[in-house]
């Protein structure tokens, strides 16, 4: 091994589980959202307030999802074993999730509930695809 190498060939980066923790985390924010999003349809107004600190939970980890994408994509040697374009599509699509999370998020508190629903299911299934591209083994090379 060189001198000035830092990680052993085939060793995996810090970043890459820090990304899986990342995409956990909003997975699990938005679950939240839906447990409590049940409280509020069964008219439970003790339920909002916890409604609403969870959707700024979710903003928070898709961020954090967001930002642990593009430093695995773009940093050198941070990559995972999948190679870069995998992991541009995990930033794009980390990108799309936090995006979508203001409107769907303004349309809970400033708009109808027929618009919020769906714009929800949208953002858990962008999160679900960031997950699964993030936890699925290497592409065989």
């Amino acid at each position: 091994m060189e001198p000035n190498t830092t990680t052993e060939p085939g060793a995996r980066p810090l970043w890459l589980p820090l990304l899986r923790v990342a995409t956990g985390a909003s997975l699990a924010a938005l679950l939240w959202e839906f447990l409590t999003a049940g409280q509020l349809i069964t008219f439970n107004a003790a339920a909002l307030p916890l409604h609403y600190w969870g959707a700024v939970a979710v903003h928070v980890a898709t961020g954090a999802q967001l930002a642990t994408a593009l430093l695995v994509w773009r940093l050198p040697g941070a990559g995972s074993p999948s190679g870069p374009a995998h992991d541009r599509r995990v930033a794009l699509v980390s990108l799309l999730a936090f995006v979508l999370a203001f409107p769907q998020a303004a349309l809970g508190s400033n708009g109808p509930l027929q618009a919020h629903v769906p714009m929800a299911l949208l953002l858990v299934a962008v999160v679900v695809w960031a997950v699964v591209l993030v936890w699925r083994r290497p592409d065989p090379r």
